[in-house]
């Protein structure tokens, strides 16, 4: 039986490795190097809300990576509908469980794309 953060990195390698060579790459790597830090200040509702909000192409790779990972899908692809909603709509205790599985999701996250993206100069 595999462990969460196990199967949180099987499914974050491949996701980051089709953002290399993508024209969001630089912004994608900014974004997800810097997003486990916006939900530990934040809060987790805060931070997907910021991705929601921002509606670019970079912030929606990164919102439907997590939502994906978290398995919140619809048609094999990320859903951050139904994860916004479930954030929303949790308990206190339903709402710190979403918040550790975001962290360690986006932390998965992190670690490829330090690995896979370039820093661009």
């Amino acid at each position: 039986m595999k462990i969460r953060t196990h199967k949180y990195a099987e499914l974050a390698y491949p996701l980051v490795s089709d953002i290399k060579g993508a024209s969001v790459e630089s912004k994608y790597r900014t974004l997800a190097l810097t997003f486990p830090s916006m939900i530990m200040q934040s809060g987790l509702a805060q931070a997907i809300g910021f991705l929601m909000a921002k509606n670019k192409e970079e912030h929606q790779a990164l919102l439907e990576h997590i939502a994906k990972i978290l398995n919140y899908v619809d048609n094999g692809r990320g859903n951050p509908s139904a994860l916004h909603q479930a954030i929303l709509s949790s308990s206190v205790t339903k709402y710190q469980l979403l918040s550790r599985e975001a962290l360690d999701a986006s932390a998965w996250l992190k670690r490829y794309t330090q690995a896979l993206l370039e820093k661009q100069s």
